[in-house]
């Protein structure tokens, strides 16, 4: 009885399927030990599940950093562990996983600095003024442009 009374409270949604689906869908169903409904929930499930929340997310973060330490060798998973976090930041800031608007902006506030951060460490490391082939720069760059041979 209780479980008519929970089916009564859900919601309820009408599909036209195309001929013959109705068919595939209870063969399936059948031969997976489940009813009709059981089949098109889980199939839906999968596709659109629900959104995870901050707290989920952070306890999967702890779990993998849990898991690193007990591990033989804990800088083998560090790449996957900053890929997470890079993940769940940008999910932060996209709205994927719900956040309160001010922790939103903090989060995407640190990210747009480390990024920016990221860019000139990059630079500091990659890029010289005394380069032996310059590249072009435009009108007259003391530290890149080179004399022309010959010219006087």
């Amino acid at each position: 009885m209780a479980k008519k009374q929970l089916a009564k409270d859900q919601d309820k949604f009408i599909v036209r399927l195309p001929d013959g689906m109705r068919d595939r869908i209870k063969a399936k169903a059948a031969r997976a030990g489940m009813t009709m409904n059981e089949a098109i929930v889980w199939c839906l499930e999968k596709e659109f599940p629900p959104p995870v929340t901050l707290e989920e997310r952070l306890a999967d973060l702890a779990n993998f950093v849990s898991m690193l330490k007990d591990s033989k060798n804990p800088y083998e998973g560090v790449e996957d562990l900053i890929a997470e976090i890079q993940e769940t930041l940008d999910k932060i800031t996209s709205h994927k996983i719900p956040a309160d608007p001010w922790f939103r902006r903090m989060v995407n506030d640190r990210l747009t600095y480390w990024q920016e951060m990221e860019l000139d460490d990059y630079r500091d490391k990659h890029e010289s003024p005394f380069r032996e082939e310059p590249p072009y720069t435009g009108d007259g760059d003391p530290f890149i442009d080179t004399p022309s041979e010959g010219k006087d």
